[in-house]
């Protein structure tokens, strides 16, 4: 495959599949598939599409570009997947028996177009972060970005969201926030160690 078009392929199949993923697993594969849910549903893990897709790039704005299409791509799959699974069928208040439901259109395009914003807005600094961690002067500030951020994600989920839904949902997160902390020690130290060596 050449290169040219590694980063914008690479972002229309990762971002489809973790799209369908996210919303897929968190009612089959047991409690390995709600973990998987949990990981893939969250900002970190789309900000962490984003850079990934933004590494494959051969300049900064084909990164920056591919890694909104891989954003906007992962919320159209999700929100579809989601619609799959009735999350938007709503009640005919009209039907006095209760049986008659409709697709509530405007939920579905309002969730929709409010997460593609953030992907225009979002998307191109973590392609820009992805192409700088492997071709820029500042690499170490690139890859300790989306670390950075599960770190930060993590803290705030553990204190408003784990107590209310149960030791999975804490566990996961206080692993996702060990692992991210870890890798910004592992990142922080192997720069140390490069310097030094130089």
């Amino acid at each position: 495959m050449r290169p040219m078009l590694l980063a914008p392929i690479s972002a229309v199949v990762t971002g489809t599949i973790v799209g369908i993923l996210g919303p897929s697993l968190v009612s089959s594969g047991g409690q390995a598939g709600h973990v998987v849910h949990i990981v893939l549903s969250v900002g970190w893990s789309w900000a962490a599409l984003a850079f990934s897709v933004g590494m494959l790039g051969t300049s900064k704005m084909q990164s920056a570009g591919a890694a909104v299409v891989s954003l906007v791509v992962a919320v159209l799959a999700y929100y579809l997947t989601k619609a799959n699974q009735g999350h938007f069928e709503k009640l005919d208040i009209s039907d006095h028996t209760g049986q008659t439901t409709y697709f509530a259109w405007g939920d579905f395009w309002s969730l929709t177009v409010t997460w593609w914003v953030f992907a225009c807005l979002l998307g191109p600094i973590l392609g820009w972060a992805g192409n700088a961690s492997v071709h820029g002067p500042y690499r170490l500030a690139a890859r300790l970005l989306v670390p950075f951020v599960a770190v930060v994600e993590s803290s705030m989920r553990l204190s408003s969201e784990a107590p209310l839904q149960g030791s999975l949902v804490a566990t996961t997160w206080s692993v996702t926030g060990a692992v991210a902390a870890t890798a910004i020690l592992v990142l922080a130290s192997q720069a140390v160690l490069g310097y030094r060596r130089r």
